[in-house]
């Protein structure tokens, strides 16, 4: 029989083994530096606050039934879903963001077959330039702020041009237009961005160059980007870029690229957007530059004239019912110079067609989609079996989780 003094002993002896168990389970606020006596009190360390890091990841697999059944089962003039007639992953990531009053950062390791597709512009030829590691790199950058608003960031990060994101879980529609496919997913440069007032932000580039982490030429590239929020559910946004595009041994060619974007919000289930997309690139001198079997090539011209490029989207996105979203994409891209898309073809890339996608989203974590797609060349640059076709038609099947 226990007496009713070692009976208390227990129970206080229990109670103390509870606070310190909680104790350590208990999240840390902050961390307090050892002071050190030797010091004046305006010099001792103070409470220091953990950094507030948020760690997510994101899954995009998918299955691709390509209509025109290509031999090499790779899809052309497309970066998303690019393997055709079986399973694989457009992209996986795992990232780590930290966000303070005075800075921020994001750094983002990735995978997938949309990855190959978009960094074949890297080079291959720098010692020391990483072209390899960069691939596998989504975004890598640290910022300061440097104003009530005013916000410096540098490394690589994602574009600034388009609607849609590289992230297919914040889309309408599973793939990327052909406008979207063709302006940058990713650069590595500086980037001012801040308010100038309650409805209207920007952002001020500098960049290596047009989709490129390595740069190929000595010249830097830039672009500016005007948002602009008149009331609640409308926005008009206004995004630029120019530089030279051309590699330092061919005469240089700077692109001026303009992208024109309008969103309207009706309803919380209901989007609208449209935009429209014009590209000027000048040609090198009098020179005048023709595409052979060979690949490109100069020639002696008469005209210093731009190439031109023209692209025009049209998205609608309607939730009908909480867990299904049906979302629709409309365009029509012309490049009838090879500005950007080369064909080698007599029409060069003037193509349009339509997109649709239904969603399940059983919550906001997890997305299925279904997906047709319709595309129509002028000339026949879609690979179909051992020939090629005008038409490209695909179905695609794809499930994504993003947290």
């Amino acid at each position: 029989m226990k007496t009713e003094e070692e009976a208390e002993k227990e129970v206080h002896v229990e109670n103390e083994e509870k606070s310190e168990s909680a104790a350590k389970g208990a999240p840390k606020t902050a961390a307090k530096v050892k002071e050190n006596p030797a010091l004046p009190q305006a010099f001792q360390p103070a409470y220091v606050a953990p950094l507030p890091i948020k760690i997510g990841f994101f899954v995009d697999s998918y299955y691709n039934a390509d209509f025109n059944r290509p031999n090499s089962k790779e899809a052309a003039y497309t970066t998303q879903a690019t393997r055709t007639n079986e399973f694989n992953i457009n992209l996986a990531y795992l990232d780590a963001q930290v966000e303070t009053e005075k800075f921020r950062a994001r750094f983002a390791v990735q995978f997938g077959t949309s990855v190959a597709a978009n960094y074949v512009g890297e080079g291959t030829t720098g010692k020391t330039s990483n072209e390899f590691s960069v691939r596998n790199m989504q975004e890598a950058y640290g910022g300061i702020k440097l104003g009530k608003s005013t916000w410096l960031d540098m490394g690589i990060y994602f574009g600034h041009i388009g609607y849609e994101s590289w992230i297919s879980h914040d889309n309408f529609v599973y793939t990327r237009s052909l406008a979207l496919d063709n302006v940058p997913y990713y650069v590595s440069g500086a980037r001012l961005s801040g308010r100038i007032t309650n409805k209207l932000s920007y952002q001020l580039h500098l960049d290596n160059g047009y989709q490129v982490v390595t740069d190929n030429n000595k010249d830097v590239s830039g672009g500016f980007r005007l948002e602009w929020t008149p009331i609640q559910h409308l926005m008009f946004r206004w995004n630029t870029f120019m530089g030279n595009e051309q590699p330092t041994p061919i005469p240089k060619e700077v692109r001026y690229y303009n992208n024109f974007i309008a969103e309207w919000k009706p309803s919380d289930t209901l989007t609208i957007a449209s935009s429209f997309d014009v590209g000027y690139q000048k040609r090198a001198d009098d020179m005048k530059l023709i595409y052979l079997s060979s690949g490109p090539a100069y020639i002696e011209g008469n005209s210093k004239a731009y190439r031109q490029q023209y692209a025009g989207n049209l998205w609608i996105g309607y939730r009908f019912l909480p867990e299904w979203r049906i979302g629709a994409r409309f365009e029509r891209y012309a490049d009838r110079e090879q500005m950007i898309v080369q064909t080698g073809t007599k029409h060069g890339f003037q193509t349009g067609g339509g997109t649709a996608t239904l969603d399940y989203i059983p919550n906001d974590a997890v997305l299925v989609r279904f997906t047709y797609q319709y595309r129509h060349s002028m000339d026949p640059v879609y690979p179909r079996e051992a020939a090629s076709s005008k038409l490209d038609r695909q179905f695609i099947f794809s499930l994504s989780i993003k947290i």
